[in-house]
């Protein structure tokens, strides 16, 4: 697939209508395409996109062999895998299969900063999105993190920059995809409910840098060894970002952030400048400033890095109450980013957690047993993670709500704890997302401690 395939009149068959597929939709219409849509669910929203569309064919409530074959094309959404009966009968066929992220990537003229890794995407996406806006530079702000990149991509030029959150969903369906600056930002154990292991995930996550050339950068985390590691293997320019050690790239030297591109280090910040809480958030800082500055070497960091506090549902403080601090972690789906969140406070956690499990093993929580006052679980893992940390000598209880959840962590709570939401879970067998779980949090946060008493009518005084 090259940049500005044509596809006029041409049969593209999307697989799927949320977002991705809605914005894929739109691309493909604009360029003249004839747009298919199979979607396996019927519900009142597919059906006023479908209205919205207007004027395609379409097929609802499942995919049919004689419908997905009848296209010169086929478009995914992340949500699809590459195993998924539909696109093995594309591929039988040898019928083209691409995904939304590719699709939206051939008609973006601008560099792109591409984003991935377990834990982290959002945050340093959207920081390099506002360290380029500080600096005058157009940026777009797309991908995993919201927008699907075919929503702008006719109307991204070429003096822009596109930073870009991406998913290993997104990268499995990748041809040519090709960042002008790829950053990689760890690896932990996480969707394990659609890898049959780690090294699937990995190999999906490297997908990233297939493409770059000698004339593109790979930004890499050189205290991720997995991460390092693939320093070794890549085609582009490589640097790192280091909490440890002075590497070629950006690098933590006690209270300094030091920049290493030339013969001489300079001097960026100093990490007191970094309002974003917890040392993983420094990482993310980090990684950022090494992005932004590869492609535009005078930016400047602040006073970005000083507003920048960070993105709702990631390690937030909602209320602070008696001395006990409730902070919303809801974005935590993974045991990796729970234990990084629970390192990043001093006093007792009480620990609300627990969703729909990804195939995950809970049992490194139990080196941060020091840290937990009180577990509390929900939703459908509950059973599994009480049994991957049996033995704790700590109170293990259990809620079905989560105003039930907050009501126990605060009769639990005295001055200097810390309520934690961090799940390490999905959030779908409760919730329609992260983000509702997170609202549904800081409700039962604001409700608990500051709810006014209903009065006691007069007849019964």
């Amino acid at each position: 697939m090259e940049r500005k395939m044509d596809f006029k009149n041409k049969r593209v068959t999307i697989i799927g209508l949320a977002d991705s597929g809605f914005s894929a939709a739109k691309l493909l219409k604009a360029l003249k395409a004839k747009v298919r849509i199979s979607e396996s669910k019927d519900t009142p929203e597919v059906r006023e996109r479908l209205s919205l569309l207007g004027g395609i064919e379409y097929e609802v409530g499942g995919h049919t062999r004689q419908f997905i074959t009848n296209t010169d094309i086929m478009v995914i959404s992340p949500g699809v895998p590459l195993n998924a009966e539909c696109v093995r009968w594309a591929r039988q066929n040898k019928i083209p299969v691409i995904g939304e992220l590719e699709l939206g990537s051939l008609f973006c003229r601008a560099p792109i900063i591409a984003v991935t890794g377990t834990n982290g995407k959002s945050t340093t996406s959207t920081l390099i999105h506002e360290i380029l806006k500080a600096n005058n530079i157009k940026s777009f702000l797309l991908g995993n993190i919201g927008t699907p990149i075919c929503e702008e991509a006719l109307k991204v030029k070429g003096n822009s920059v596109v930073s870009v959150e991406v998913s290993s969903f997104q990268l499995e369906a990748i041809k040519k995809f090709r960042p002008k600056v790829a950053v990689y930002l760890n690896l932990t154990e996480d969707h394990l409910d659609r890898y049959r292991d780690m090294a699937e995930y990995r190999k999906a996550k490297s997908r990233l840098f297939e493409n770059q050339k000698r004339t593109d950068y790979a930004v890499l985390n050189y205290d991720d060894s997995a991460v390092r590691m693939l320093g070794k293997k890549i085609n582009s320019k490589v640097f790192y970002f280091s909490m440890k050690e002075k590497v070629r790239g950006i690098y933590l030297d006690g209270e300094k952030v030091m920049l290493n591109l030339a013969k001489t280090p300079e001097e960026i910040c100093r990490r007191s400048d970094i309002t974003l809480a917890g040392r993983h958030n420094v990482e993310n800082a980090l990684a950022s400033i090494l992005a932004v500055k590869l492609i535009k070497k005078d930016a400047k960091m602040l006073p970005v890095l000083t507003d920048f506090a960070g993105l709702r549902h990631r390690f937030e403080l909602v209320a602070e109450s008696g001395g006990v601090k409730y902070i919303d972690d809801s974005k935590s789906t993974t045991v990796d980013s729970t234990i990084k969140a629970l390192n990043s406070l001093s006093g007792a956690v009480i620990l609300i957690a627990g969703g729909r499990d990804k195939g995950s093993d809970y049992s490194p929580v139990r080196k941060c047993a020091d840290k937990l006052k009180c577990i509390i679980l929900m939703g459908e893992a509950r059973n599994k993670i009480r049994k991957d940390l049996e033995g704790l000598l700590m109170p293990i209880r259990e809620a079905r709500t989560m105003k039930d959840a907050v009501s126990l962590a605060r009769q639990m709570s005295i001055e200097g704890d810390a309520v934690l939401l961090s799940p390490m879970c999905s959030s779908f067998d409760m919730f329609r997302d992260y983000k509702e779980r997170g609202e549904v949090f800081n409700a039962a946060v604001l409700d608990e401690l500051y709810r006014i008493p209903e009065p006691v009518p007069l007849s019964s005084r």
